[in-house]
């Protein structure tokens, strides 16, 4: 017996990813290793507020060195000094030092923006959402004083807004979310920018385009 065209389309089509059905307001990247904030794109203004200054001032103090002739040269002369000293004083402490210290500074910039890029780019502690909220047995497992129920984005099933967990030995009161529609753990807050729960959440830096959590 040959098998029916339906079912022979269903096991060609390959299963999708959870970054292509994700629904917060994320920027995925390189097949979702890489997520980002909706408002990425002032990661671009960082970058250039960071490397700008830094590359505009060695070409600057490469130029005067370089073309730094006449009277030019007697302004250079107590920096060489000092310099030279200061450089001397090092390697007699270190030999090595001096080296270390000279890559240290030719690489800052590139562990800046690589460390920039890793803020920017890597999940924050994000909370996945549930499909549907918990089930009625669950919730009403461990008492809780609340009053205030929840029935907007769920109209056939009353959640308590708050309940009561254990945690370490102590009683934590939790919060009910209702976009990702689960009781979020403690120190745990939502996101209205990416529109996600995110675990020890601090705050949503503009500057990187990402949720911070300490």
């Amino acid at each position: 017996m040959g098998s029916s065209p339906s079912s022979s389309v269903a096991h060609n089509v390959k299963p999708r990813r959870l970054y292509q059905v994700w629904r917060g307001s994320n920027k995925f990247l390189c097949g979702g290793r890489l997520v980002f904030g909706p408002d990425v794109a002032s990661l671009f203004l960082t970058t250039l507020l960071i490397a700008g200054p830094a590359i505009a001032f060695c070409v600057k103090i490469y130029l005067k060195i370089k073309n730094g002739k006449g009277g030019d040269s007697a302004h250079w002369s107590p920096v060489l000094i000092v310099g030279s000293i200061l450089t001397a004083l090092l390697m007699m402490r270190d030999p090595f030092s001096y080296l270390k210290l000279k890559l240290k500074c030719q690489t800052t910039l590139v562990q800046d923006l690589i460390f920039l890029l890793l803020t920017s780019g890597r999940d924050p502690g994000i909370v996945p959402r549930n499909s549907r909220p918990p089930e009625f047995d669950e919730t009403f497992d461990i008492p809780t004083p609340s009053m205030e129920w929840i029935n907007g984005s769920t109209p056939h099933l009353k959640l308590p807004r708050t309940k009561d967990v254990i945690v370490n030995g102590h009683m934590v009161k939790v919060k009910f979310c209702d976009t990702c529609l689960l009781y979020r753990p403690p120190r745990t807050s939502h996101c209205s920018i990416c529109n996600n729960c995110v675990q020890r959440f601090d705050h949503h830096c503009p500057w990187v385009g990402q949720c911070i959590g300490i």
